[in-house]
């Protein structure tokens, strides 16, 4: 029943992750059981009018969720579970918001590092207006709710679409990986005025190589896109194939570019006149760090050639296994 299915996966959506699966199943066995049992009575299969009539008196799936929660003071069981996804939200957004004002403020300053640091220094300050509105907020929709007796009209057949597990997305790993773009995005930011950044202590004697600077925009809008999917994953964590197209062309574009660059040595030139303290070849250090990065190359080719092989394989495999569903689904339809 796919109109059931929807219901269990907006009530789980709702409930704590500790015991999701105990409670989802208790659930499923009652509605089931309320289901057979008005067939039953009915002689015939239910329509879906009949079907959403049983699932509308059930109760809207975020009331139901709260009655699994315990009862808390200031905002009761009926607008928790929506309480907490939207602090976590908030806190994701607020944390996404620091790092991007800290990237750029970063960016446009010389000192760059601490300009950085301060800007994340700004988070906490960020969180805890984000807990203070979110948590008045929903105490005064609670406390209206209470005094005024609203009701809830919905109906069962405006849930969401049915996401299948398998196409479920983690918002932890979205989160994590935006803030790793993030960060890389500020590097590749202050490089320009920065070059410590990238090379260390090497930069007072060495600089980068021409090809640099004609393949800076791209490596930079790539990051820059890649971040923006990841963000879009962390908002709506669900696979959908567009995605996987976006991940498969923004690695195909990143091969290119490393193509492109391990066939244009040197990467890195000795600066007019350095020399080092020690006795040490200039010619030796730039030949040494030239090898590292055409093997930071070659690696990064690899990966992005097996991460389009990756992204492909799962795009065709979801692809299947929602061909089959969708034949089982008409099949049973019939």
């Amino acid at each position: 029943m796919d109109l059931l299915d929807k219901y269990l996966q907006a009530v789980r959506f709702f409930l704590p992750r500790r015991n999701q699966d105990d409670i989802v199943r208790e659930l499923s066995e009652n509605l089931v059981a309320q289901v057979e049992d008005r067939e039953e009575e009915l002689g015939r299969p239910l329509t879906e009018d009949e079907q959403s009539e049983i699932l509308r008196r059930h109760g809207h799936p975020m009331m139901v969720a709260g009655k699994y929660r315990s009862h808390q003071q200031l905002i009761g069981p009926l607008f928790m579970p929506i309480y907490l996804f939207a602090l976590k939200m908030g806190f994701g957004v607020a944390l996404v918001v620091t790092v991007i004002v800290a990237a750029v403020s970063a960016a446009v300053h010389d000192d760059a590092i601490q300009r950085f640091i301060q800007g994340l220094l700004a988070y906490p300050g960020r969180a805890l207006m984000v807990f203070a509105w979110t948590t008045l907020g929903f105490a005064a929709l609670d406390y209206a709710q209470a005094k005024l007796k609203l009701t809830h009209k919905w109906d069962p057949r405006t849930l969401p679409k049915l996401v299948r597990h398998e196409d479920r997305m983690s918002r932890a790993n979205s989160l994590c990986e935006f803030l790793a773009i993030a960060v890389a995005t500020f590097f590749l930011l202050a490089v320009p005025k920065s070059p410590f950044l990238v090379m260390g202590p090497l930069a007072a004697s060495l600089e980068l190589a021409p090809i640099w600077s004609l393949v800076y925009v791209p490596i930079l809008a790539l990051t820059v896109t890649t971040g923006v999917l990841s963000l879009v994953n962390f908002t709506w964590p669900v696979w959908t194939p567009a995605r996987s197209v976006a991940r498969i062309a923004i690695n195909a574009a990143s091969s290119v570019i490393f193509f492109v660059l391990m066939r244009s040595e040197p990467w890195l030139i000795a600066k007019e006149g350095a020399t080092f303290g020690d006795g040490t070849s200039a010619q030796r250090i730039v030949e040494v760090a030239n090898k590292s990065v055409e093997i930071g190359l070659v690696v990064a080719l690899i990966i992005s050639l097996i991460e389009i092989a990756r992204e492909t394989y799962r795009w065709q495999s979801r692809r299947k296994v929602s061909s089959a569903s969708n034949s089982d689904a008409a099949h049973v339809a019939r």
